[in-house]
């Protein structure tokens, strides 16, 4: 477990005699990270949009922009549909059809069922839309990273994790 503290913002790092434990000094993190964010101000991006995709779009589907009719319009995204791509965001509610809602551009996305992933796990807009594990075949930029697996409360960081994505890419088709 992380014995170390920044000064300010109270987050935990490991120090060098602690025993390495990745998932709960991920937890931790992210647990303080909730705290932490909304008091700075700065715990999301949201930006409001409606639904033009002729169904519900589920909380947590990745969605693209289709055009504006009072308001910026959205459908869901799929790996397999280069015009559904790039997306914008993350429904952060179920979005009827014809209705507003709101999408998390980026930040720290609470309450989502993250049960089906790992934390650390770096999600992508899934073939069928939704999100998935497996980077698509044809490639797919990162819709985000797992911070917390739970059915009810999930986590995750809303926005491309930084890494390099080149030398990954090449790694695993070393492999």
């Amino acid at each position: 477990m992380s014995t170390g503290a920044t000064a300010i913002y109270l987050l935990p790092y490991p120090e060098l005699s602690d025993p390495v434990n990745v998932q709960a000094d991920i937890k931790s993190l992210a647990d303080r990270l909730e705290l932490v964010f909304p008091s700075a101000g700065f715990e999301y991006l949201t930006y409001s949009v409606k639904n033009s995709s002729g169904a519900t779009i589920a909380k947590g589907t990745p969605v693209h922009i289709t055009g504006y009719s009072s308001g910026t319009t959205v459908a869901k995204a799929l790996s397999t549909n280069a015009i559904t791509l790039p997306i914008i965001g993350l429904a952060t509610g179920a979005i009827l059809d014809a209705a507003t809602g709101t999408v998390m551009v980026s930040g720290i996305f609470s309450d989502i069922d993250t049960s089906s992933f790992t934390v650390g796990d770096i999600l992508y807009v899934a073939t069928s839309g939704g999100l998935t594990a497996t980077q698509p075949a044809a490639g797919g930029v990162a819709v985000g990273q797992v911070a917390k697996s739970h059915a009810s409360t999930g986590v995750i960081i809303v926005g491309q994790p930084k890494g390099n994505g080149t030398w990954g890419s090449l790694k695993a088709g070393l492999a």
